[in-house]
């Protein structure tokens, strides 16, 4: 089964075609790698596939609900780390993270036993404690994941994790996206960097110009 379906998916804004007619199909369970550089348009079909941004033409599922007529149930089985993480920096990490599990509906108990369990898992437990504005680009990645997974979704999209990160940071970003792919989450991976894409992902995708260009194995 296709946790991903795109059929001529498309976005222009006015005359210029950020997206132009993409097809791609990601199997559950798959690390698929979107790779391209700046500009060439990721993040907008990410923001197309998280329902964050309509499309202007084509179609597409996540988890097989279409992404338009059904946003509300997609929503429900995606987490989603968009490049710039929208993170208050007031807040400490332990409140955010339960804030996230009060938005997802879980009982405030419930909440807090995954706020710990979240933040054991992405190495931040020493720090929950912590206002978020004194965290380093690395944490905060780590946090802006850890929230992605409150409601543990069947589809998880990131867009670009480590760009601008060191690389241990990068290289624990990637062994956080391995153990989540063994637990069986499907993951939408977008980046620039080649050898991120090789290490990490079954398939991948490259777009330059808002087109497909070419899609396989990293190999």
């Amino acid at each position: 089964m296709a946790a991903i379906e795109v059929a001529g998916l498309e976005r222009a804004f006015g005359d210029f075609r950020a997206v132009q007619g993409i097809d791609l199909e990601v199997g559950e369970g798959e690390i698929y790698g979107f790779l391209g550089p700046n500009g060439a348009g990721k993040t907008t079909t990410v923001r197309m596939l998280t329902t964050l941004l309509l499309p202007t033409g084509g179609e597409a599922s996540v988890a097989g609900h279409d992404v338009v007529a059904e946003a509300r149930q997609v929503r429900a089985t995606i987490g989603v780390a968009l490049q710039e993480a929208a993170l208050d920096p007031l807040m400490t990490g332990r409140e955010l993270i339960r804030l996230q599990a009060t938005l997802q509906g879980l009982p405030p108990a419930a909440g807090r036993k995954r706020a710990d369990a979240l933040l054991e898992r992405v190495d931040l437990a020493a720090a929950a404690d912590r206002r978020v504005g004194a965290y380093s680009g690395g944490m905060k990645r780590r946090l802006d994941l850890a929230a992605a997974l409150v409601h543990e979704p069947r589809v998880l999209f990131l867009d670009e994790p480590t760009t601008g990160l060191d690389p241990v940071s990068r290289k624990t970003i990637w062994e956080e996206v391995r153990a989540l792919n063994d637990d069986g989450t499907t993951v939408f991976l977008t980046t620039q960097y080649l050898e991120e894409a090789d290490q990490l992902a079954d398939n991948v995708g490259i777009i330059d110009s808002g087109r497909l260009v070419a899609e396989g194995t990293p190999e």
